[in-house]
């Protein structure tokens, strides 16, 4: 053994092989060699310095302290039990066991690295820095008030005490875990992970920029500073609150909650998935993504503002208001008890639930629809200058009051749904602005045979006097003078209480005795406004007024202007109709009645079946819907055919005109003869039937080409675009030049004309192959 005595400092540099242990009784014993001290354990009572690097396993006791001097490290690994305190002036010291340090305080004034597991209760002070190394899980819990900052590059350093990491920053490239309350300001970094674990509610108020992400396992995370969770998506389990403003674009998953509080406006901008709710306490929660408050329910007892569009179906509650922003539009399809106001003041609110505005006062600065069926109760609504309140077909409105401010719109749309009055107001109703009404054409003498006046409908009903009135009506979007296919007219009754409208087809005016003389002109302004008739058009000439100025015949359909008129009935009237601007739309393949059709702006298809009608003009046809029609005239239209959706069957080589064709779907050709007309466009043209048909265009189209049904000729090697070719009938090539496109199919192929055609696919049809002309040269061995 060997006895250090006396107050003076003795070193050991040697490399030392004895057994018996070392006694330090007084003064300071400094070891410049880690083997100085032999194997045996040390029992230090006065103090320990160890001014050297390397492995240290000799067990420490004793009442004494250890001192770490020098700039190597040195690692001790031995479970000491010294008690007088460890002191790091120089260099690292390396604790590989929990215990290695004793059970003393620790001022570390260099390095201190923790390269163990367990629970490491000593106190921690002093100017240095702490590293946790290694894989195991680490756990401080001591009130530490060392100063250098904490580095974590390994394994999971778990904080039982908010001061457990003292004062400094935290660079964390592992795991670091918060059991604990209160506020920790440190300052986090690095690439690895932060856990809240625990009851408690845990504040971070530091800017930090740890890269790992966040787990809330437990208790209440508090972000105080919108940087606080660093930059990696945030997993929460229990409760994160979120008491700071700014942009927090962090995903946010799984099953917890999240609390906004404080004053101050806080976005929220990720696609976040958390599942356990939102409550705003406090401020002001802005969701600029329709998914940024997860799938959960929202208490909302401050400002919640949605700057997005989309439909949100999250379910809102609670004593705050509502704030639609931004240009999109919006649904709220919850059933929502929320009871402060809602704001619209931009981009468009859609209400798809009669309990989606909840029961507060509406403020709408910019657009708003009630789109579902039933009652939507409010207390006020208000709609400020440049602001449209639309109420859908179907919904009523019961308010406590209604205010239509100077330069707003309100819009009703009526269908056979409507249920009068469409809005009332228990209190006060005050009109001014525009009133806008649509779907007149869904309503208007849906019985052509009937002899009824004009349609009445009550619009606005009131307990008290209506005040003001609308200083415009429109229809569709057009001035009510100027659609004088219908007779309209908006006034309050004698009552003073009521709004009602009354509206006729001007089709059927002279039997309506409407103000109005009957005509059949269709003259649709507004460029973005639609009319819809589900009214069936008949003729009328026998009961023409012969005193009429219009000098309609009371068969035909003159559709003018640049909007949209949709036709859905079966309609038998037989003078034919033109089309002179804008679009005209068939919904039922009958719309049209029995006559021809001049087009020289756009007739849209949007039906299935044969339609027979000839079609002239300079105008366009667009065949929409997906179901299938067949033209079946000798049409002349030179406008082009455009085929955006189903299948367009042409049973007659004429039927789609002199135009090019854009084919984004099927073009069925059941005819013979000699088909000239471009074809473009992404879709397939299918051949069918039994005549020969030549395709004679240079063609771009590109979905291929199916023959299921008599010959198809192309006398242009580009006449069947760029798509493959399913050949169960005959393909005739009449035609030179290089024919990639890959055939198959159990049809035949034949080869005419003189000039010389090479095929260079790899091709699979089983027909057989004819040249009956020219010269048919095969590039590939499976071209025939």
């Amino acid at each position: 053994q060997v006895v250090k005595s006396g107050d003076k400092t003795l070193t050991l540099s040697g490399s030392n092989i004895y057994t018996g242990g070392t006694t330090i009784s007084g003064g300071t014993l400094v070891a410049s060699n880690v083997e100085a001290l032999g194997s045996g354990d040390v029992t230090d009572n006065a103090t320990l310095e160890m001014n050297t690097g390397g492995d240290f396993a000799n067990n420490i006791g004793g009442t004494g302290s250890v001192v770490k001097s020098g700039d190597k490290t040195l690692t001790l690994s031995g479970s000491n039990t010294y008690t007088g305190g460890t002191l790091i002036s120089d260099g690292t010291l390396v604790a590989s066991n929990v215990e290695a340090l004793g059970t003393g305080d620790v001022t570390d004034n260099a390095v201190l690295e923790l390269n163990t597991g367990g629970d490491f209760t000593n106190a921690i002070s002093g100017s240095g820095q702490v590293v946790k190394s290694g894989d195991e899980m680490l756990t401080l819990s001591g009130a530490n008030s060392y100063t250098g900052g904490t580095t974590i590059s390994g394994g999971t350093l778990v904080a039982t005490n908010v001061e457990a990491l003292g004062s400094g920053d935290v660079t964390d490239n592992a795991t670091l875990e918060l059991n604990t309350g209160g506020t920790f300001d440190n300052v986090i970094s690095g690439s690895g992970q932060v856990v809240k674990s625990g009851d408690d509610a845990l504040t971070l108020s530091g800017n930090n920029s740890y890269t790992g992400g966040t787990l809330i396992s437990g208790g209440t995370l508090v972000a105080s500073n919108v940087d606080a969770l660093g930059s990696g998506d945030v997993t929460d389990n229990a409760t994160l609150e979120m008491n700071t403003g700014g942009d927090f674009d962090n995903a946010i998953s799984g099953s917890g909650q999240v609390v906004k509080s404080g004053d101050e406006t806080l976005t929220l901008s990720g696609a976040n998935s958390y599942t356990g709710g939102t409550t705003i306490s406090g401020g002001t929660l802005v969701a600029n993504n329709v998914e940024a408050l997860g799938t959960g329910d929202v208490t909302n007892n401050a400002t919640l503002e949605l700057n997005t569009g989309g439909d949100f179906d999250n379910a809102i509650s609670g004593s705050g208001q509502v704030v639609k922003s931004g240009d999109k539009t919006l649904t709220l399809s919850g059933a929502n008890s929320y009871s402060g106001a809602t704001t619209i003041s931009g981009g468009t609110l859609i209400a798809t639930h009669v309990n989606a505005l909840g029961t507060g006062a509406i403020d709408n600065r910019a657009s708003l629809l009630l789109d579902a069926s039933g009652q939507f109760t409010v207390t006020d609504l208000t709609t400020e200058s440049g602001g449209n309140t639309e109420i859908g077909a179907g919904s009523t409105l019961q308010a406590t009051t209604l205010t239509q401010k100077s330069d707003s719109t309100l819009t009703i749309n009526l269908n056979s749904n409507t249920v009068d009055p469409v809005i009332h107001a228990a209190s006060q109703v005050s009109l001014a602005g525009t009133l806008d009404i649509t779907g007149v054409g869904d309503v208007l003498d849906s019985d052509p045979a009937s002899t009824d006046d004009l349609d009445t409908f009550t619009l606005i009903a009131s307990d008290k006097t209506i005040a003001g009135d609308f200083e415009k009506l429109t229809v569709a979007g057009m001035d009510a003078d100027l659609a004088d296919f219908i007779t309209v007219d908006g006034r309050i009754d004698d009552t003073g209480k009521q709004y009602e409208l009354t509206t006729a087809l001007t089709w059927y005016a002279d039997r309506d005795d409407a103000v109005t003389d009957a005509h059949g002109t269709f003259n649709l302004t507004n460029a973005d406004g639609s009319f819809a008739v589900n009214t069936v058009l008949e003729n009328v000439d026998a009961t023409l007024d012969p005193d009429s100025v219009t000098g309609w015949d009371g068969i035909s359909l003159i559709k003018q202007g640049a909007g949209t008129l949709i036709l859905n009935a079966e309609n038998t009237y037989t003078g034919g109709t033109t089309i002179s601007g804008g679009t005209l739309v068939a919904t039922n393949v009958d719309a049209l009645g029995s006559g021809d059709v001049t087009d020289d702006a756009t007739l849209e298809l949007n039906t299935g079946g044969t339609f027979d009608n000839a079609i002239s003009g300079s105008g366009q046809v667009v065949k929409s819907g997906d179901k299938m029609l067949t033209l079946s005239g000798a049409n002349s239209y030179s406008g082009g055919t455009l085929i955006s959706d189903g299948t367009l069957v042409a049973s007659n080589v004429e039927a789609l005109g002199t135009g090019d064709v854009t084919n984004d779907a099927v073009l069925e050709l059941n005819t013979g003869g000699d088909f000239d007309n471009a074809i473009s466009g992404s879709g397939q043209v299918v051949k069918s039937g039994d005549g020969t048909l030549t395709l004679s265009g240079s063609n771009t189209y590109r979905g291929g080409t199916t023959i299921s049904g008599g010959t198809l000729l192309a006398s242009n090697v580009e006449a069947l675009g760029t798509g493959d070719v399913t050949d169960n009938a005959v393909l005739e090539l009449n035609t030179g030049g290089d024919f990639d496109n890959a055939i198959s199919g159990s049809g035949q192929v034949v080869k005419s004309g003189d000039e010389t055609l090479t095929l260079s696919g790899s091709n699979t049809y089983t027909g057989g192959t004819l040249i009956s002309g020219g010269t048919l040269v095969a590039t590939n061995v499976e071209a025939l």
